[in-house]
């Protein structure tokens, strides 16, 4: 199981049938434990996270990647951050076909 610590970049556009309480918040830590490619989204990847459990709300089970950006440290009071690079997480990727995104 994937456990990578990220920060959230991107809470917008929010659909209406997940609640605010199962939403990200920008700025706010989590951990990816799993990563996908969701076909019914245009093939684009998604992550589900430790912190929010949203199995029952398909098909909105997974969040975008690009919503998040891996933690670079702290910096005085500035933590730098850098987008995700999925290729160089391959290894960690869950085939699509076991997956129903």
């Amino acid at each position: 199981m994937t456990n990578i610590e990220v920060v959230c970049i991107d809470d917008t556009n929010r659909p209406n049938e997940v609640p605010t309480s199962r939403w990200v918040k920008k700025g706010k830590k989590y951990h990816i434990v799993e990563i996908a490619k969701m076909m019914a989204q245009g093939g684009v990847y998604g992550c589900k996270l430790a912190e929010i459990d949203n199995d029952d709300l398909a098909p909105y089970q997974y969040f975008r990647l690009s919503r998040f950006a891996i933690s670079l440290g702290i910096f005085d009071e500035e933590e730098m951050l850098e987008e995700i690079d999925i290729s160089e997480l391959t290894e960690v990727l869950v085939p699509a076909e076991q997956t129903n995104a």
